[in-house]
C-alpha cells in the first residue's frame, strides 16, 4: 500500500510524499488512484529511477494535475500540482445537445 510521508530532502516545510517506487506495472493509474484521493493541491510521488518516460507518455499534457520530475538520488521523484478548475470543460447535456 503506498504511503503518504513528509519528504525528507524538502528545504522549507515538509512536502506530502507518496511512494511507488515498488510499483512496475499500472504505474500511471496507481497514481491517478493516489491523486483522486490526496486533498492538497501539491504532491511528491517517488518512483522507480529511470521511468520518467512512462510518466510522460501515460499523463500528455492534460488532466487535472500539472507535473514536473525534480532532480533525485536513487529514484525518480514527480512533482504534481493541482490546476485550477477550467469551467470550460464542464459538461452539460440537455435537449438542445441533441
Amino acid at each position: 500500500m503506498p504511503t503518504t510521508t513528509p519528504h525528507p530532502t524538502s528545504p522549507s516545510a515538509p512536502q506530502p510524499t507518496i511512494d511507488l517506487r515498488h510499483v512496475c506495472c499500472g504505474l500511471v493509474p496507481a497514481i491517478l488512484d493516489e491523486l483522486k484521493r490526496f486533498q492538497g493541491d501539491q504532491v511528491d510521488v517517488l518512483i522507480r529511477a529511470g521511468i520518467e518516460p512512462e510518466i510522460i507518455s501515460g499523463f500528455g499534457t492534460g488532466g487535472d494535475w500539472a507535473f514536473q520530475f525534480l532532480p533525485s538520488f536513487g529514484y525518480g521523484l514527480a512533482r504534481f500540482t493541482r490546476r485550477p478548475p477550467d469551467p470550460a470543460k464542464r459538461v452539460r447535456l440537455d435537449t438542445l445537445d441533441y
